[in-house]
């Protein structure tokens, strides 16, 4: 497998060796959770945005 850089294919080489795991299958699951996290971000983002929104209007109706 390659993996333009070179320190992390290093890591990657190692990592599956210590965990006994093929380097493609270890580098396919570390991006699914890293996908799978960055889209629970993208929710928190879009609802902590949602809240701004309904606070703002709050404020505006209570004379803030």
């Amino acid at each position: 497998m390659e993996v333009l850089d070179t320190q992390l294919q290093k890591k990657v080489r190692a990592a599956s060796k210590k965990l006994g795991m093929d380097e493609q299958e270890l580098v396919n699951h570390a991006v699914s959770q890293y996908l799978h996290m960055m889209e629970g971000a993208k929710q928190l983002k879009q609802e902590l945005r949602m809240w701004d929104v309904l606070a703002a209007k709050s404020m505006r109706a209570h004379g803030f």
